[in-house]
């Protein structure tokens, strides 16, 4: 694990590093049967965000529980798994997502065996409850799921599941902080040239904790390089290949591998097989406007067969609200000259106008 692959900004000391982790790497801890890589605790992300990946066997659950202060997010990589709310549960398969907003009981158990789930939660969610939930059991507390103050984690008692549990067959992305459940494929669709950008979580649904992204695309050109003041980037690669610049170092990500991208730091990514697929982890939301800007609305759930817009000029007449600031074009030289003298007067003349006002 390279915990501090690129060092901390001098203009803001209150960030922490951005960090790699490849696949498989990064700290473990078991808890009944399941092992769970703690992928960002609230430390490594500078009390931002919290992320696990957890591999699970058949049979593995939580006791119904709700957090009272972070929303949650799950994400199945492989196998099968039961989410339940009060009132219904869903059977989750590979490729479908959750949400689980704070203060709403719910229970999720894993059906088939090495269910591999990618969680997301604000500070004092899944990181924190499964590196103490793991030490209670080892030293075999009474009661393992006491938990410190630091941890978001409430016991719901006289939960009922309902059975049988209903397949997932929701596209639609709901509006408001509501519990919901995505089929694979779904969620709010944009594109921008020939990537498909899905919004599986907006700020409405997080109340501006979170957002989560699923960017698809083929090869192509890397984006501008920038860097943000006020928000984090996570980046985790799930199909294909993809190159990420972060302060000029240059770093390959393959599936399973994950790159924290703190305020400051500046990055690009290009997109480098024939179908890369990853999900972005944007906390807090503010950053939302960025794709409204960018990208254009798409009715379908798979790559466009025709490139649509990318608009840069929506981007730059909003500049000063995006959290965006301008670097350089992009770094692997797809541009012409001519080409990178435009972007950056462009954004130059952007960022001039946004002081002003």
């Amino acid at each position: 694990m390279d915990k501090a692959l690129y060092q901390l900004n001098p203009m803001t000391q209150t960030n922490p590093p951005a960090y790699l982790l490849r696949a498989d790497e990064g700290p473990k801890v078991t808890f009944n049967g399941a092992e769970i890589t703690l992928i960002a605790s609230r430390d490594q992300s500078g009390d931002v965000v919290e992320v696990v990946d957890v591999v699970a066997p058949n049979g593995f659950s939580l006791p119904a529980h709700r957090h009272t202060k972070t929303h949650k997010s799950l994400y199945v990589e492989s196998g099968e798994l039961l989410l339940s709310f009060p009132d219904k549960t869903y059977h989750l398969k590979a490729g479908d997502f959750g949400h689980i907003p704070k203060g709403v009981a719910h229970q999720i158990e894993c059906i088939t065996p090495a269910t591999r789930t990618l969680y997301f939660s604000g500070v004092g969610g899944l990181s924190s409850l499964f590196r103490e939930l793991s030490e209670n059991e080892k030293t075999e507390r009474e009661s393992v799921y006491t938990v410190s103050e630091n941890v978001d984690f409430q016991l719901v008692d006289g939960f009922d599941r309902v059975l049988p549990a209903e397949e997932v067959s929701t596209i639609k992305r709901p509006d408001g902080p509501l519990p919901y459940v995505i089929r694979k494929g779904g969620g709010e669709h944009l594109i921008v040239e020939d990537q498909l950008q899905t919004f599986l979580v907006r700020q409405n649904n997080s109340e501006g904790q979170y957002l989560v992204v699923l960017t698809e695309g083929p090869a192509g050109h890397a984006i501008i390089q920038h860097y943000h003041k006020r928000h984090t980037e996570c980046f985790y690669a799930l199909e294909g290949q993809m190159t990420m610049w972060n302060e000029g170092q240059i770093t390959a990500l393959k599936p399973g591998d994950f790159l924290h991208v703190p305020p400051y730091i500046k990055h690009s990514y290009r997109l480098d097989s024939p179908y890369t697929k990853f999900i972005g982890l944007l906390s807090p939301g503010l950053f939302e406007p960025f794709f409204d800007a960018l990208c254009t609305p798409y009715p379908e759930h798979t790559l466009p067969e025709k490139p649509g817009p990318a608009r840069i000029d929506r981007v730059l007449k909003n500049y000063g609200k995006l959290d965006l600031y301008f670097v350089s074009p992009p770094p692997d030289t797809s541009m012409n000259p001519v080409q990178a003298t435009m972007v950056r007067f462009s954004f130059w003349l952007a960022g001039k106008l946004a002081s002003k006002n």
